[in-house]
């Protein structure tokens, strides 16, 4: 006979067994909305149950009949409620496979890590720690890869495919194409998530949301929407049988009922005015078009060279290099007193050595002493010069800087900003001004036109990149400015 003591023991040893089995006898909903409420995820800087709104719902419930087509504004929780509605797919079918594919390895890793939270808040346990690979015990698999046609090769027959911001992957098509027979084997089970911000429209993410939609004019009903004119959240099949769904920010419950939403997102995200437009307003518009408005920065354009060192201020510096081309190797000096960014020195020169460039900008860094110097490294030349330096000046912080696709666009918009709010300014005969007045925007490129330079303009962007100015704006995504 089992003493009372025994079958505690036996009963301890039976709930260990399952913590560490995983709870196999979990029971899942029928419905997702029910199956959300069950599973924790971030929520204003708190673990909260996910409660899903009616916008959230009624997405999923078009997913559950058809592949979709995404147009959003920016902060709806939409990345949120498919990995989700993935989850619930997994844990209801253990044959399941899902794929997820974002635009960079960060993105994936989020994105992952918030399927990790909410497995874990159901009890349930994977078989491996593998972000990139989520397998949970007894029931789906749900994979997190990067958006190159490579990562998209050799998956096994997949129920979901989910691809986030699709509009900012350069390669789109390529991926589309890659995983299509992974899908084939499912025929009308599969299906396709294709959600993204705005872009431009001369992209794989546009051709698919703006075609076979009849008489149905995507730009004109996001432009209607965001005008208040039409309702903000819109859906209709499409004649090739995929769902095309429209969802702006007045949608959300929150949001929506804050008629000064836009410039709160200005004032504490830190986003100008032309990434607002496009990642919450839902604007496609694209042109060739200058970055800098003339009277921007007229306005900006009030400060004086100053030769001396100020000991009460901080100075930061930006150095874009060059070689023996047209362009110029451009060393800018900044000072900050108090919360003004001032122009204070610009060394511009070209066709010299590079050590010649050395030995001039050494001479500036050791009469400003500034707090922290930006080089860009991205060419190879710069290396050179951030080697050589930071070895003539020990007690000066020099960083490296990599313009790319996605960091280039981000510097910019923040320079950007700081001339919207009157944070910098330069003299009015600075080399600075000419430039920032012929910076264009042509379709993703952000750059000088032909015959023109934007070494000045990148230098300054170094140097804000590295000041305190910066710091409030990490980890944020732009839109016609992409970190991203």
């Amino acid at each position: 006979m089992l003493t009372k003591t025994k079958i505690q023991h036996i009963e301890k040893r039976v709930k260990e067994r399952a913590s560490k089995q995983g709870k196999l006898d979990l029971s899942i909903p029928d419905k997702w909305e029910d199956f959300a409420q069950m599973v924790s995820v971030r929520s204003a800087g708190n673990i909260v149950k996910f409660n899903p709104y009616n916008y959230q719902i009624n997405l999923v419930n078009l997913m559950l009949e058809r592949s979709v087509v995404v147009a959003k504004s920016r902060q709806l929780g939409i990345s949120e409620t498919i990995t989700c509605f993935m989850l619930w797919r997994a844990c209801l079918n253990p044959g399941y496979l899902g794929v997820v594919f974002s635009k960079t390895q960060v993105d994936t890793g989020l994105l992952a890590r918030r399927m990790k939270r909410m497995i874990n808040s159901l009890g349930l346990k994977t078989t491996t720690e593998n972000l990139g690979d989520i397998e949970i015990e007894g029931r789906g698999r749900i994979l997190f890869k990067n958006s190159n046609p490579d990562s998209a090769r050799g998956i096994e027959s997949v129920v979901d495919c989910f691809f986030d911001e699709f509009a900012f992957v350069e390669d789109a098509k390529f991926i589309y194409d890659a995983v299509a027979p992974a899908q084939q084997m499912l025929g009308d089970k599969a299906r396709v998530f294709i959600v993204s911000t705005p872009n431009r429209k001369t992209n794989f993410y546009w051709d698919l949301l703006s075609s076979n939609n009849d008489e149905k004019d995507i730009e004109l009903i996001c432009k209607k929407i965001s005008e208040g004119i039409e309702q903000p959240f819109q859906y209709w099949i499409d004649s090739g049988g995929w769902g095309k769904v429209v969802i702006h920010w007045k949608e959300h419950p929150l949001y929506g009922d804050n008629p000064n939403f836009l410039e709160d997102v200005h004032e504490k995200q830190k986003l100008d005015w032309e990434t607002i437009k496009q990642e919450y307003d839902l604007n496609f518009e694209e042109s060739v078009e200058n970055v800098f408005n003339a009277a921007l920065v007229r306005l900006n354009a009030v400060g004086e060279y100053e030769s001396t060192y100020d000991e009460k201020a901080d100075y930061y510096c930006g150095l874009d290099c060059s070689t023996f081309g047209a362009d110029y190797t451009v060393f800018t000096v900044f000072k900050l007193k108090p919360g003004k960014y001032s122009l204070v020195y610009l060394y511009r020169k070209r066709q010299q050595t590079s050590d010649y460039h050395q030995y001039q900008i050494s001479e500036i860094i050791e009469r400003y002493k500034p707090t922290k110097v930006a080089i860009e490294v991205t060419g190879g030349v710069g290396q050179v010069y951030l080697e050589q330096l930071s070895r003539q000046h020990p007690d000066i912080a020099f960083e490296s800087v990599r313009t790319t696709g996605d960091s280039k666009p981000a510097m910019v918009s923040n320079l950007l900003l700081a001339l919207e709010k009157e944070a910098i300014n330069y003299p009015a005969n600075s080399a600075l001004i000419e430039e920032l007045l012929s910076f264009r925007k042509d379709g993703k490129k952000l750059e000088a036109p032909q015959g023109k330079h934007d070494d000045c303009v990148m230098s300054t962007a170094f140097a804000l990149f590295v000041s305190p100015f910066n710091q409030e704006r990490v980890g944020f995504t732009f839109g016609s400015f992409r970190v991203i």
